[in-house]
């Protein structure tokens, strides 16, 4: 599941450095802002099958790829 995140952020933010550093606080280094979370949220149903709504993540479980992958395993 982590690469599938992993491949997530990078296709929608458009960005490598995330594979580098899995606790990068997306949010703060203005990578991920509230279009490009329901970006994220659109391909993990289309990949995973797991579907979301904005409303069911605090904003630390989209901060980094290790809370989402975090937040994704307990939701399974």
């Amino acid at each position: 599941m982590q690469e599938t995140v992993i491949s997530i952020f990078e296709d929608v933010l458009e960005c490598d450095e995330i594979r580098d550093d899995l606790d990068l606080n997306l949010f703060e280094a203005e990578l991920l802002d509230s279009l490009a979370i329901i970006e994220v949220l659109v391909e993990i149903e289309d990949r995973l099958g797991i579907a979301l709504q904005p409303t069911d993540l605090e904003r630390s479980d989209m901060a980094t790829v290790n809370n989402l992958v975090k937040f994704l395993e307990n939701r399974k």
